[in-house]
C-alpha cells in the first residue's frame, strides 16, 4: 500500500511540473522508445539475418561451382580433369565468397584446392564420405565455420566438394553495427533534447505572451488592443482568438454605455413627461375645478409615456432572452395566417392613424418552419416601424411569398424610406435612422427582429425601393420553408 502511495505521490509530482519540462520529457521519452524498438526490431535479429545470407549465398555460389566442375575437360588417356582448370574453378568460387574449397576423390584424397588449409579435412571424413555413399548434399555448422559438402561427377569419376567458410567477421559486423547505433542513438537523444529546449522555449515564451495579454485584458478592460504577432499556428489560433473575444467584449461595452446612455435618456423622458402631467391633474384635483377634456388629454399622453416605458421593457427582455440564448422552438408556420392575425392585432392603431393594413397572400397556403412567437414578435416590429413613419391615408402591405428554400414575408409602407448610408445602420443595436422626425423607437426593434429571424435559420433585411425612386421602406423577412407543413 505504502508502494502504490509513493508512485501516486510520484506521478502527481510529474503532472505538476510545467509545460516546459513535460514538453522535454515528452521528447526525449519519445525518442528512448523509438530508439529502444528500432534496436529490438534490427539489432536483435542481425546476426541471424547475416549468418543466413552468408550461408544462402554460400550454397548458391558451390551450386554453380558444382556445374562448371561437371563440365570440366577430362584426360583421355588419365581419366583424370585438368589441374589448372579445376584450380581457376575453386580459385574464383575463393575470390568470390572469400571460403576454402577442397575437391577430394572418391578415396577422400585431395584432387585440389584454392588458397592455404587452415582447417583439418580428415575430421569431416564420415560426412564426405556419406555424400559420396548417399549421393545427397550436406552442409553443416559448428561455432563460425559453415561447411558446404556437394558430390560432384566430372566425366565418369566421382568426387566431393567440401567449402568451408568462417563466420567469425559476422559477429564483428554486427558489434559494429551496435557500437554505430550506440553513437546515433546518443546523437538523437542529444538532438531530441536540443531541439526540444529550444522548442518549448518558444512555446513557453510565446504562451507567456498570450498570458500576459489576458491579464492585460483583464486588468485594463476589452478598450486596449493588444499585439501577439502574426503566428501562424495553434498559438496563434489562440491569439486571434482572444482578440477577436476582445473586440467582440469591447463591442459589447461600447453596446452597453451605449445602452446606459440611450436607456437612460429614454427612461428619462417618459418618466419626467408622465410625472408632469400627474402633477398636473393631482394640481387640478386639488383646486376642484377639474377640466375634464384637459384632463382626457393629459391622460392619454400619460398612458402614451407608459406605453413607451412598456415597449422599451419589453425590448429589453427580448434582447436578454437573445443574449441568453434561449431555445427557440422550430415547427411548421402557416405565415398567410400568421401575417391576418398580427395585422388584425395592429388594426385598432393603424385605423386611430388612418391608415390601412393590406394582407396579399397566394391561393394556397405558404409554410415556413420557425418558432410562432419569435415570428409574431418580427412582425409586429416591421409593423410598428412601418405605422410609425405611414402618414394618414396611406397604406401598410404585407406580401406572403412562397420560395423553393425560403418562404418570405415583406412589409412596405409608403413613409419616408430609408437614406442609402443608413441601411445596415438602422439594424445596430440602439441606432436609429436620421428619419425618425421624432416618432423614432429606442432603436432596438430592427436589431431584436434580425436576431430572432437569423436564430430561426432566416434572416431579415432592407430591399432596394421597387420602382427605383419610390418613397417607403420595405422589409423582406425570409424562413426556411417547410411545404410539408400543411400535410402534418
Amino acid at each position: 500500500m505504502s508502494r502504490a502511495l509513493e508512485r501516486a505521490r510520484r506521478l502527481l509530482g510529474v503532472l505538476a511540473l510545467g509545460l516546459r519540462p513535460r514538453v522535454l520529457i515528452a521528447l526525449v521519452l519519445t525518442s528512448a522508445v523509438t530508439l529502444a524498438v528500432a534496436a529490438l526490431a534490427l539489432l536483435s535479429p542481425l546476426e541471424t539475418r547475416l549468418r543466413d545470407s552468408a550461408e544462402s549465398a554460400l550454397r548458391a555460389a558451390v551450386a554453380n561451382t558444382r556445374t562448371e566442375l561437371s563440365e570440366q575437360h577430362v584426360d583421355p588417356a588419365t581419366g583424370l580433369p585438368e589441374a589448372a582448370e579445376l584450380r581457376a574453378t575453386l580459385d574464383r568460387l575463393r575470390r568470390g565468397q572469400s571460403a576454402q574449397p577442397w575437391l577430394l576423390d572418391s578415396r577422400l584424397q585431395i584432387v585440389s584446392r584454392s588458397g592455404p588449409s587452415d582447417f583439418d579435412i580428415p575430421v569431416f571424413y564420415p560426412i564426405a564420405e556419406q555424400v559420396l555413399r548417399t549421393h545427397r548434399n550436406a552442409q553443416l555448422l559448428r561455432g563460425d565455420i559453415y561447411i558446404v559438402v556437394r558430390p560432384v561427377r566430372i566425366g565418369r569419376a566421382p568426387y566431393v566438394l567440401v567449402v568451408i567458410k568462417h563466420l567469425d567477421y559476422v559477429a564483428s559486423a554486427v558489434s559494429s553495427v551496435e557500437s554505430a547505433f550506440v553513437v546515433a542513438a546518443g546523437a538523437g537523444l542529444a538532438t531530441a533534447l536540443l531541439l526540444g529546449i529550444a522548442l518549448s522555449g518558444r512555446l513557453v515564451a510565446r504562451l507567456r505572451r498570450v498570458r500576459d495579454a489576458a491579464r492585460e485584458l483583464e486588468q485594463r478592460g476589452p478598450g486596449v488592443a493588444v499585439e501577439l504577432g502574426g503566428w501562424h499556428d495553434e498559438i496563434g489560433e489562440l491569439a486571434r482568438s482572444l482578440e477577436s473575444m476582445r473586440r467582440r467584449l469591447a463591442d459589447q461595452d461600447a453596446a452597453l454605455r451605449s445602452f446606459i446612455a440611450t436607456a437612460s435618456h429614454e427612461l428619462r423622458t417618459p418618466l419626467a413627461s408622465l410625472e408632469g402631467l400627474l402633477e398636473l391633474v393631482a394640481d387640478d384635483l386639488e383646486e376642484e375645478h377639474l377640466d375634464v377634456a384637459d384632463a382626457r388629454e393629459r391622460t392619454a399622453r400619460a398612458r402614451e409615456q407608459a406605453r413607451r416605458l412598456a415597449n422599451l421593457a419589453t425590448d429589453l427582455l427580448d434582447l436578454s432572452r437573445i443574449d441568453s440564448r434561449t431555445e427557440l422552438r422550430s415547427e411548421a408556420i402557416e405565415l398567410t395566417e400568421l401575417a391576418r392575425a398580427v395585422a388584425a392585432e395592429m388594426e385598432l392603431r393603424a385605423a386611430g392613424q388612418d391608415v390601412r393594413i393590406e394582407v396579399h397572400g397566394p391561393d394556397r397556403a405558404v409554410w415556413a418552419r420557425g418558432d410562432p412567437g419569435a415570428l409574431a414578435r418580427v412582425l409586429r416590429i416591421l409593423l410598428d416601424n412601418a405605422l410609425r413613419f405611414s402618414s394618414a391615408g396611406s397604406a401598410v402591405h404585407i406580401y406572403v411569398r412562397r420560395g423553393d428554400r425560403y418562404s418570405t414575408l415583406v412589409v412596405r409602407d409608403e413613409g419616408p424610406g430609408v437614406p442609402a448610408e443608413e441601411r445596415e445602420l438602422i439594424f445596430a443595436r440602439f441606432r436609429r435612422g436620421s428619419q425618425t422626425g421624432g416618432r423614432g423607437g429606442f432603436g432596438l426593434g430592427l436589431a431584436i427582429g434580425r436576431e430572432l429571424a437569423q436564430r430561426m435559420g432566416g434572416s431579415l433585411s432592407l430591399l432596394n425601393p421597387e420602382p427605383e425612386g419610390t418613397s417607403g421602406a420595405t422589409f423582406a423577412l425570409e424562413l426556411p420553408s417547410d411545404e410539408e407543413g400543411g400535410a402534418r
